[in-house]
């Protein structure tokens, strides 16, 4: 069986309320990896790991407040969230060459955050985590 993003499996733990959030939180990591997400059932295109880089839970957010998802890296990344009703996004180039999702009123729960390369090629990345 072709491995695909899972999201039946932890990343490294990130626990933000909205307020917390307010501030951005930034995350290194490491992008990229041997999936191919063009050969599997989630959008996108480029490559990830199956397990999260990240499993984020929100919390506190009564007033309804964006939760805004980006990503700098070193090279062309990628960005998938499976959200907390699980639902996927995934994006590519709207914050310059990298990746940016945001959910407006984002519900309170879990997120899981696969950092990807356009390229099979691994690069430094950071993950950074913002409400508006």
């Amino acid at each position: 069986a072709h491995a695909c993003p899972d999201y039946g499996q932890d990343g490294a733990g990130l626990n933000y309320t909205s307020d917390q959030a307010y501030s951005p939180r930034a995350h290194a990591l490491t992008a990229g990896g041997p999936v191919d997400l063009s050969a599997c059932p989630q959008p996108g295109y480029g490559h990830v790991v199956s397990a999260p880089d990240f499993t984020l839970q929100f919390s506190g957010n009564s007033m309804g407040r964006a939760l805004e998802l980006r990503v700098d890296g070193n090279c062309d990344t990628v960005l998938l969230v499976n959200d907390a009703h699980a639902n996927w996004h995934f994006n590519d180039d709207d914050y310059s060459i990298d990746p940016r999702i945001r959910i407006g009123s984002a519900p309170e729960g879990i997120y899981d955050i696969w950092i990807g390369t356009f390229d099979p090629d691994l690069c430094s990345a950071q993950l950074i985590v913002e409400t508006f």
